[in-house]
């Protein structure tokens, strides 16, 4: 089993002016059944939630104050992802656990901040297997473990190539801040910070 933990503000996206266009907080979630309301005929909620295993949405999220980045004092919860050997979706050998963000804005024009924070405890470390952890559809930039020479390693790719990597010593939580300027077409443009 893998566990990772996502702390509140996973994912938040801004317009350059400071506009938030979508807020990925998991402070309202009560509980992990909460995810369960989203549905393709019911489309609620901040995060589309339909790619995981069979098991039941506890077994695969689960919400609390003891999964958020301390750091972060406008959020009351953080979310604990977890990918084991029940995480089959659909029929494929790849194993998932996804959330994807649910709102009717355009998340992929002009220039946006994404900002998230992650971290993994020591029991139950992603492993040495390829993990996609934080990724746009398009696959343009991605932050991986299992891949390269230390695959225990944490790396931010771009275009499938790891550009920049660290240790993802357990217990620490990595801060990321993506600016993206996507307003050029095949030739999107990001800073990682």
């Amino acid at each position: 089993m893998k566990s990772f933990a996502a702390a509140a503000l996973s994912f938040i996206t801004a317009a350059t002016a400071g506009t938030v266009v979508w807020d990925g907080s998991f402070t309202p979630f009560t509980s992990s059944s909460t995810f369960d309301n989203w549905s393709w005929s019911n489309q609620v909620g901040t995060y589309q939630w339909y790619i995981h295993g069979a098991s039941a949405t506890s077994a695969y999220l689960n919400t609390g104050a003891s999964y958020k980045n301390p750091a972060i004092t406008r959020e009351d919860k953080g979310l604990k992802l977890t990918v084991d050997s029940t995480s089959h979706w659909n029929g494929q050998t790849m194993m998932r656990t996804e959330l994807i963000p649910q709102t009717s804005a355009n998340l992929g024009t002009g220039q946006m901040y994404y900002h998230f924070s992650i971290m993994h405890q020591a029991t139950n470390p992603p492993g040495t297997s390829e993990h996609q952890i934080m990724f746009f559809e398009s696959h343009f930039t991605e932050l991986k473990v299992g891949i390269g020479s230390d695959t225990s390693a944490l790396n931010w790719c771009v275009g499938g190539q790891s550009k920049w990597s660290t240790a993802f010593t357990a217990g620490v939580w990595y801060n990321f801040a993506y600016d993206i300027n996507v307003s050029i077409p095949h030739q999107s443009y990001m800073d990682l910070y």
